[in-house]
C-alpha cells in the first residue's frame, strides 16, 4: 500500500522550462527527425533517380518541389501563434501531430510504391513529407524563442543544425542503401517506424510546469502560454509587418535568400554531375553525401560557438561567405580539367561544412530578433524567405545546368553568393545597433526594448 502511494506521487520528469538537458535532448531529437524527410528527398530519392536516367532538369524540378513546404512556413506560423491546445503548452500538441502524420505519409508511400517512371507523384509524396517536417520546425524554433535563455542560443543553434544535418545523413545513407534493390516501399517502411518509435519520447516531457502530458492527462495552461498566445489575427499579424518594418531587415531577408545558391546546386546539381558525369553510382552518391553531412554536423556542434568567441558574429559571418564565394569559383575555374573527382569531393566538403556554419550563424542573428510574442510566425517568415530561395534555384538549376553547363553553374553561384555578402554588410549584421529587437506586444500595453551585444 505504501510502495503504491509512493508511486502515485512520484515526481514528473522537469519540463523543458526547468531543465537545460531535457531541453537538449528534445530539440536534438526533434532536429533529428527533421533530417529524415530531406535525406530522403534531395538525396537517397534524387539519386536513385539520376542513376535511372533522369535530366538534371527533371531531378532539379523534383527537389524544387519536394523542398518547396519550406517556404510556406508563415502560414504554419500563423497557425500556431494563433492556435494551440494551452494546457499542453504553446507548441507541443503541434509537434506531436506533426511527427504522427510524418510516419502515416511515409506509411502510405509505402503502400502505393511509386515507380522511378513516377516522378509527379514522388514529388508529391516528398512534398507532403517535408509539409509535415516544417510543421515539426516550426514549433520547434518557436519553442527554443519560448524557452530557451539568450546565453544558450548559439550553442543550441549549433546542436540544432548538427541533430538536423546528422537526421540528413542517416537518411541519405540508408536510402542509398536500400534504393539500390529499386524498392522504394521496403525503403519508406523502414522509415515509418523509425519516425514512429523514435517520436515516441517527445510525448514525455512538458513544455512548463503543471501543463498537461496529454489531452486527457490532468494540467493547466502555464500563465506565460496564456499570456503569449493571441486569441486573434490582428496583433499576430501587426507584430509580423513591424519585424520587417527595418530596411536593414529586408536587406538581410534578402541575403539569406540569396545565400542559398550554394545549396540549390549542392541539392540539383551534385546528383546528376557525379552519377551522369563522373560515373559514380547512387549508393556512392549517397554514401558519400551522409560522410560529408556527418563531417559537417560535428563542426556544426563543435565549430559554430567557437568560431563566434573567437572572431565574433559578424566577422565570421564574412569569412565564410569568402569561403563560400571561393570555393564555387575554384570549381568553375577548374571544371573543364578535372581528371578525377577529387576536387569536386574537396569542393563539396567545403561547400557544405562552410554552408553549415554559415547558416548557423545567419540564424542566431534572426533568432535574436525574434519578439517571443510572435516568435512561430516572425522566425518562421525568417527561415520561409532562405527556403523559398533555395527551392526556387533548386528547381531551376537544372536549365541552367543543361543550356550552360556545370562550370558556368558553379560560377553563377560564386556571383550569387557574393552578392548576398555584399547585402549582409549594408544591413549591418552582427552589429548590436543595427536591427532593434521589437516591442513585446503582448496582452499588456507594457513594452520593452532590448538590445543584444555582439558575439
Amino acid at each position: 500500500m505504501e510502495q503504491a502511494v509512493r508511486l502515485s506521487v512520484r515526481p514528473a520528469l522537469p519540463s523543458l522550462s526547468e531543465s537545460k538537458p531535457a531541453r537538449l535532448i528534445v530539440v536534438a531529437i526533434l532536429y533529428f527527425m527533421q533530417g529524415i524527410p530531406w535525406g530522403l528527398s534531395t538525396v537517397g530519392i534524387s539519386a536513385w533517380l539520376a542513376a535511372n536516367g533522369a535530366t538534371p532538369v527533371e531531378v532539379g524540378v523534383f527537389i524544387g518541389t519536394a523542398v518547396l513546404p519550406w517556404s510556406l512556413k508563415l502560414v504554419n506560423g500563423l497557425l500556431m501563434d494563433r492556435f494551440t491546445f494551452k494546457p499542453m503548452g504553446r507548441r507541443r500538441v503541434w509537434i506531436i501531430a506533426a511527427q504522427a502524420m510524418m510516419a502515416i505519409v511515409l506509411l502510405a508511400m509505402a503502400i502505393d510504391a511509386p515507380t522511378v517512371g513516377q516522378i509527379g507523384l514522388l514529388a508529391a509524396y516528398c512534398f507532403a513529407l517535408n509539409l509535415c517536417a516544417t510543421f515539426n520546425d516550426v514549433a520547434i524554433d518557436g519553442m527554443v524563442v519560448d524557452l530557451v535563455p539568450d546565453e544558450e542560443r548559439t550553442m543550441v543553434n549549433g546542436m540544432m543544425f548538427a541533430s538536423q544535418t546528422l537526421g540528413i545523413a542517416a537518411a541519405s545513407f540508408v536510402a542509398g542503401q536500400l534504393l539500390m534493390s529499386g524498392d522504394i516501399s521496403s525503403t519508406a517502411l523502414t522509415f515509418a517506424a523509425f519516425v514512429a518509435i523514435v517520436s515516441s519520447v517527445v510525448v514525455i516531457f512538458r513544455e512548463r510546469p503543471g501543463e498537461r502530458l496529454l489531452p486527457w492527462s490532468k494540467g493547466t495552461a502555464s500563465r506565460e502560454c496564456e499570456e503569449r498566445q493571441h486569441s486573434a489575427w490582428l496583433p499576430i499579424i501587426a507584430g509580423i509587418f513591424r519585424s520587417i518594418a527595418s530596411p536593414l531587415t529586408v536587406l538581410f531577408l534578402l541575403a539569406t535568400f540569396l545565400n542559398q545558391a550554394v545549396w540549390a546546386f549542392i541539392d540539383a546539381a551534385s546528383p546528376t554531375l557525379t552519377i551522369q558525369m563522373l560515373g559514380w553510382g547512387s549508393d556512392q552518391y549517397s554514401s558519400f553525401a551522409a560522410m560529408v553531412g556527418l563531417v559537417a554536423a560535428i563542426a556544426a556542434g563543435v565549430l559554430s560557438p567557437l568560431i563566434v568567441r573567437i572572431t565574433g558574429l559578424r566577422k565570421s559571418i564574412i569569412i565564410l561567405f569568402v569561403l563560400l564565394g571561393a570555393s564555387a569559383a575554384i570549381g568553375g575555374a577548374t571544371f573543364d580539367s578535372w581528371e578525377d573527382d577529387r576536387i569536386f569531393m574537396t569542393i563539396f566538403m567545403i561547400q557544405y561544412v562552410v554552408g553549415l556554419l554559415l547558416s548557423i550563424l545567419l540564424i542566431v542573428w534572426a533568432m535574436r530578433i525574434c519578439n517571443p510574442a510572435v516568435a512561430a510566425s516572425q522566425f518562421a517568415l525568417f527561415m520561409a524567405i532562405p527556403n523559398l530561395g533555395r527551392s526556387l534555384m533548386s528547381g531551376n538549376s537544372g536549365w541552367l545546368v543543361e543550356s550552360g553547363g556545370y562550370a558556368v553553374t558553379y560560377y553563377a553561384v560564386a556571383a550569387i553568393t557574393l552578392v548576398a555578402l555584399v547585402l549582409c554588410l549594408l544591413a549591418k549584421v552582427g552589429k548590436s545597433e543595427a536591427v532593434p529587437i521589437p516591442a513585446l506586444p503582448i496582452k499588456s500595453s507594457i513594452t520593452k526594448e532590448k538590445k543584444y551585444e555582439d558575439d
